[in-house]
Order: C-alpha cells, then structure tokens, then sequence
C-alpha cells in the first residue's frame, strides 16, 4: 500500500510540475494527451460554469456552435465561452452571462472543448499553487510515504511483545 501511495504522490508531482513548467514557457494550456484543466476566475458564464470551478478541457478535431470552448486570446490568456458560430476559420464566443458576444477570432485559437466541470475543486488547486499550498502538499506526501512505515513498524514490535506474555 505504501508503494502504490508513493507512486500516486509521484505522480502527482510530476503533474504539478509539468504543468508549471509549461505555464512558465508560455503555454497557458499544458495537455496530456489531449487533456487539460483550468479555473474559472469570473462570472461570465455563471450559472453553467460558476466561479472557483475546474474544468476538464479536451482538444477536438472539430467543434461545434453551442459548444462551452476555451481558446486563447491575443494576450496569451485562456477565455471559456459558449461557441456561437465558426465559418471559413473564423469563431465567435460569447459568455452565458455577458450581454454582447466576444470579438471573432481565428478558430485555431481553440484550445479545446470543455467535458467536464467540478465545482469549487479549482479554488483548491489555486490554493496549492501557493507557497503555503505547496508545503501543505510536501507534508502531506511525507506522511503518506513515510507514517505508514512507522506504524506498521510499532504494531509488529507491540505484537511480538504480546506474544511473549
């Protein structure tokens, strides 16, 4: 148990990781085959995609209009918003809440197609991100590889002393 542990939290590094490495080169989506995740950080399209939720993104070979999509603006940062149309390379947004549609943009913008949403869970992962987040994740990891070593340990010790008596 405590190997399959270790190698989840590994795992998970490795994870966070990568993904800042990625964000810190300038790709403000990092995927793994295909997948991605991100935060939503306004209200734009509440009550669909509420603030503070994480979002599973996937990239598609094709998107269609009605579809909840993240692309990239010009600024290099990730918007999600629903796709209103998309002709000759060309797409329009607009957020379920915004009363005017987004600027058109290139279609190859698109980074990808929104197929899952975990409420609240993003705010958690903006948190670890923090210098406090991550020495809460260093704990946490060192607990899980190493106290159950120690118990483990303690409870043979007390059981051969129990067989003695």
């Amino acid at each position: 148990m405590t190997g399959a542990l270790a190698v989840l939290f590994l795992l998970i590094v490795c994870l966070f990781g990568y993904t800042a490495i990625a964000r810190a080169r300038g790709n403000p989506l990092p995927t793994v085959f295909g997948w991605g995740s991100a935060v939503v950080l306004s209200g734009s399209m509440e009550p669909e995609l509420p603030v503070g939720a994480l979002l599973v993104i996937h990239r598609e070979t094709s998107y269609h209009p009605g579809e909840i999509v993240t692309y990239e603006d010009v600024y290099g940062s990730l918007i999600t918003h629903r796709l209103v149309s998309l002709e000759n390379g060309e797409a329009t947004t607009k957020g379920d809440a915004n009363n005017t549609g987004d600027a058109p943009f290139a279609a190859s913008r698109i980074r990808g197609e929104v197929k899952a949403v975990f409420p609240g869970v993003g705010r958690a992962i903006l948190w670890l991100q923090t210098p406090p987040g991550l020495c809460t994740i260093l704990l946490v990891g060192g607990i899980l590889l190493f106290v159950p070593k120690y118990i483990l340990k303690l409870v043979r010790k007390v059981g051969k002393t129990h067989d003695r008596t």
